[in-house]
């Protein structure tokens, strides 16, 4: 009996010790890492009909996934294979887009409960690209990240929800994704894009 009391008292001194250093705080609110799946472009029939407007091909591939079997090879089109004499002075921008009215639709509108999305990219081509990764919410704010995908290399790309409420985006209705590169050169540029993910990851909260 004094061995089960001595055992009980033990167990809650470490406990009170765990407490007090925060071990205990994390999962007791909820603070676990989680991740929720957007897309990764597993379905066939339903996961590549982003809206390019014809200047670029999304289709499903087995190689460079990051996630699963499949990946979704993008390539955008060069001007010339659409216009015959490009009007001077205006760039040629291809644009991928995931939104409330692609035909494969955003699905996921709120993202108040996570700090990042993420998503990641083979870039196929024989030299480093430009990307950007645009995201919009239902009143037409937007946050663009740009950076660059490195040659035949995956690079993470990563924005903060935290950069989207420092440019008074609602996190409660997110409208849209958009995906492009720069179309520097004469030739169409692929991509791999696989994993694209909300996730939720206690380290990237900043303490109040």
């Amino acid at each position: 009996m004094r061995t089960a009391v001595i055992i009980l008292v033990v167990l809650g001194l470490l406990y009170a010790i765990a407490a007090g250093l925060g071990l205990t705080h994390s999962r007791k609110h909820g603070l676990v890492k989680k991740t929720t799946m957007i897309s990764d472009f597993e379905d066939a029939n339903n996961d590549f009909d982003w809206a390019t407007g014809g200047y670029a091909k999304m289709e499903q591939s087995t190689q460079n996934p990051t996630h699963g079997k499949h990946s979704a090879k993008l390539t955008f089109y060069t001007s010339d294979q659409f216009v015959a004499t490009p009007t001077p002075g205006v760039t040629w921008q291809p644009v991928a887009t995931l939104d409330t009215h692609s035909v494969t639709k955003l699905t996921i509108f709120d993202w108040t409960e996570y700090t990042s999305l993420k998503m990641d990219v083979f870039n196929a081509a024989d030299q480093p690209v430009t990307y950007h990764l645009k995201v919009i919410d239902s009143k037409a704010y937007s946050y663009t990240a740009s950076g660059t995908l490195l040659s035949k290399k995956v690079t993470n790309l990563s924005v903060s929800t935290d950069d989207l409420d420092k440019a008074r985006m609602d996190l409660t209705m997110i409208s849209g994704i958009q995906f492009w590169v720069d179309m520097a050169g004469a030739k169409p540029v692929t991509v791999y894009l696989d994993n694209l993910r909300l996730e939720f990851d206690p380290g990237e909260v900043k303490k109040k």
